[in-house]
């Protein structure tokens, strides 16, 4: 039992000590017209090849959970689930989702330019989803 217990924990460290980690940010405009790249930060772990998982945090209350899937050779589609604790209105999950995606242009060595384009899955009143250009920047230690 216990050499099975050892192998069990070798195994699952040496599945740790190779997974990739990345620190994500966007780079955003603020009320004051000034640019910052703290508004939004996160960080993502590359389950395999071609997805990562991760967790930002937008403010001081509002995280997202987020999935980014690389479709070929750094063209990426992501679906990022957009979790608030104090919702007043009763919101249906879908309403809580974006979707896009972007393209990761490797500046050096492990840091990357990422444009993407989301899109949210929430209708306004007219009928219509708003989507957003964002300018992020991700390093994959």
């Amino acid at each position: 039992m216990n050499k099975l217990f050892l192998t069990m924990v070798l195994a699952f460290s040496t599945m740790i000590a190779s997974a990739q980690f990345s620190v994500l940010t966007t780079i955003s405009e603020n009320a004051d017209s000034a640019w910052t790249v703290t508004e939004k930060l996160g960080v993502g772990y590359d389950v395999n090849e071609k997805l990562m998982i991760g967790l930002t945090m937008d403010g001081e209350d509002k995280y997202e959970l987020l999935a980014r899937y690389d479709l070929h050779h750094g063209l990426w589609a992501t679906c990022v689930y957009n979790y608030n604790a104090d919702a007043e209105t009763e919101e249906k999950l879908m309403d809580k989702i974006d979707v896009g995606v972007g393209y990761s242009i490797k500046v050096w060595k492990g840091l990357h330019f990422d444009p993407n384009y989301t899109l949210s899955l929430k209708e306004d009143e007219e009928g219509d989803r708003e989507g957003t250009l964002n300018l992020s920047v991700s390093y994959k230690f």
